[in-house]
């Protein structure tokens, strides 16, 4: 009898040991856990706190604001204050004397303005006087002034002059002004007038008991103004 042969297939690795096995791509890389910037919280954390701190200052400084007067036209020297020249703002008073409060309103008004203060000043005591212009020994005189007998730009409310008055002459320079016997004297402007159908204004000045006399026989006649600069 012949032998049998058996043709049977040589058994197959399986697991980790088979040539087949599954190998992770070339194109995949590993991951690399991500780091927590912590940094970035800590300034989030800051500015926060800077937020809510400005938030609180600026609430703080609001309840700290009083109403105080405030001027809503200008105001000239010697002008005296009335009641519609006057308004209410919020402040934050730097010194306690630096403001007049809105309490105050009454006492204010009818004081004097004592320099040019422009519209929305914010009233402090020392900028009005309870004291009327012309003041005691004090007088109020206008003087009639011909054009070219005082600066072109003309004058304003507080402005210091010269006033020399002259005399028309009467010899063959008839109208040509001449220097009057009388001196020349300072006083201090209060208010220019509108000019006439010859151009000429009445200039309201306030002078003192000694040039009081001076000042009254001016008034009579023709002047010169001269603006004086500070410290003359």
């Amino acid at each position: 009898m012949g032998t049998a042969l058996s043709f049977s297939r040589p058994p197959q690795a399986h697991g980790s040991d088979s040539a087949f096995a599954e190998q992770p791509g070339d194109d995949e890389s590993p991951r690399v856990p991500r780091r927590r910037r912590w940094w970035l919280l800590g300034v989030a954390v800051v500015l926060a706190a800077v937020v809510a701190f400005g938030n609180y200052a600026l609430i703080t400084g609001q309840d700290d604001r009083v109403d105080v007067l405030v001027l809503t036209r200008e105001a000239s020297w010697g002008q005296t204050i009335g009641e519609g020249d006057l308004g209410v703002v919020k402040a934050v008073p730097d010194q306690p004397l630096a403001v007049i409060p809105v309490s105050d309103k009454a006492s204010v008004v009818g004081q004097v303005a004592r320099s040019i203060l422009p519209a929305g000043t914010v009233l402090a005591p020392g900028q009005l006087s309870g004291q009327p212009i012309p003041g005691p020994g004090e007088r109020l005189v206008g003087l009639p002034v011909r054009p070219g007998h005082l600066p072109a730009r003309g004058l304003s409310a507080g402005d210091l002059v010269q006033v020399t008055p002259i005399a028309a002459s009467s010899g063959p320079d008839v109208g040509q002004p001449s220097a009057s016997t009388s001196g020349p004297f300072r006083a201090r402007v209060l208010g220019v007038g509108p000019p006439d159908s010859t151009g000429a204004v009445t200039v309201d000045v306030v002078v003192g008991a000694d040039a009081a006399h001076a000042a009254t026989s001016a008034s009579a006649g023709q002047v010169v103004l001269v603006q004086l600069g500070p410290g003359a």
